[in-house]
């Protein structure tokens, strides 16, 4: 985890996937903003194998084995969450900073029901699985979190900031270029929420 030794205010934004996260912390103000710290985060347990994908487990799993391993599973990834959050939040505040927002990119905002294909329901479930339990683990951890949907990050970014999307993506390479690479676009996007989290 890099780090800058100034003391700030920060945002944390995180791009979720299944089982993991990207977490990009962001100093102020928006307007000329620097990155403080990037992390990758693990939000399920090694040692619970059905913690990683908790909804593919229950429809693979005959229906006893999935009655138990499946609670035990979403309990995993609450405690994991929680447990990788603070150790981020301690990271970031022992290098001099205090997190005022933390902004969690979720793949889709759609409602997992109105799926009619399990397999793909149970994708659907476990991308808002782990953004959500990660927005608890926050409020938990008394920081304000927001979800927000990746397809609108850019946009709602650049309407924080009052500029457009084509000078922001030109401010996200700079940041890029001055962090070094890797420089995905998985962490774009969670530069971008932790700006507007920042900017509000």
């Amino acid at each position: 985890m890099a780090s800058k030794n100034t003391s700030s205010q920060v945002a944390i934004g995180m791009r979720v996937k299944t089982g993991r996260a990207t977490a990009i912390v962001v100093a102020g103000p928006p307007s000329s903003p620097i990155v403080v710290a990037r992390k990758n985060l693990q939000l399920f347990d090694p040692a619970i194998p059905e913690s990683h994908q908790p909804y593919h487990a229950e429809l693979e799993l005959p229906p006893e084995e999935s009655a138990r391993a499946v609670p035990r599973a979403l309990a995993a990834v609450r405690q994991c969450s929680i447990a990788a959050l603070r150790d981020l939040l301690d990271e970031v505040r022992a290098a001099g900073h205090s997190v005022v927002a933390i902004a969690l990119v979720a793949g889709s905002g759609a409602d997992p029901e109105s799926i009619r294909n399990p397999h793909m329901r149970a994708h659907a479930r476990e991308g808002q699985l782990f953004p959500r339990a990660l927005a608890d683990a926050s409020t938990a951890l008394g920081i304000r979190a927001a979800i927000v949907v990746e397809a609108t990050t850019f946009a709602d970014c650049a309407a924080a900031l009052k500029k457009s999307e084509d000078s922001l993506k030109r401010q996200l390479a700079e940041l890029g270029r001055a962090v070094g690479k890797p420089w995905s676009s998985e962490e774009k996007s969670a530069t971008a929420a932790a700006l507007t989290a920042l900017a509000r």
